[in-house]
């Protein structure tokens, strides 16, 4: 019964529109590229070489290289709802969930460089505000969700904020680089002394 419940509630998220082979094909070469280097280092020409095809091929799947961008934001916003219901399946114990929700997360932001960030910033202002607007809408749900298992004497806001520092800033290469350890664990690192630290067991 709460299985059937959690689907539906995912099933209500809004979804990736469904691509035809060709253009997933395009979108996933330059979402590949651009997690890597940046949105800037991806060059149309040399994208649609890569793909055997030529550039007005190309340009017929997606008119721009900003339907690109919003495509990606598109994939993005769909992965976050996954994640999301491996924390509101009620099932297991909350700081159980939350970290197979964190170990989630952590394989995810480390696909993207600080590059892809930044460009997405500059260069694409409208994508990068829906994407902000998607991860607050997530973070109020998850904080609401959370709330009820903080542990007795923490100030929530507090908590949270803290929680807010670690997806912003965790996934920075320079920290691994400090430590010598991966990025990846560096944030499981960090979501793991929030969950024992915050939430009641």
């Amino acid at each position: 019964m709460v299985k059937r419940a959690a689907k539906k509630r995912t099933s209500r998220e809004k979804r990736a529109p469904a691509l035809a082979p060709a253009a997933s094909r395009i979108l996933s070469a330059f979402s590949e590229r651009a997690k890597r280097g940046g949105l800037r280092s991806v060059v149309m020409g040399e994208l649609a070489t890569e793909l055997g095809m030529s550039i007005s091929t190309l340009y017929g799947h997606f008119p721009s290289k900003e339907h690109l961008v919003a495509a990606m934001v598109d994939v993005w916003c769909a992965e976050l709802a996954t994640h999301d219901a491996l924390v509101e399946d009620d099932r297991a114990p909350i700081a159980e969930r939350f970290k197979v929700w964190g170990d989630a997360w952590s394989v995810r932001i480390i696909q993207y460089s600080p590059a892809f960030f930044a460009d997405l910033q500059r260069d694409y202002p409208e994508q990068s505000a829906r994407l902000q607007r998607d991860l607050e809408q997530r973070k109020a749900k998850g904080a609401a969700l959370l709330r009820p298992h903080l542990k007795p004497g923490l100030i929530p806001g507090a908590a949270f904020a803290l929680l807010d520092l670690i997806y912003t800033h965790a996934h920075d290469p320079r920290l691994g680089d400090e430590v010598g350890v991966a990025r990846r664990d560096v944030v499981r690192t960090a979501l793991a002394i929030w969950g024992d630290g915050a939430l009641k067991k």
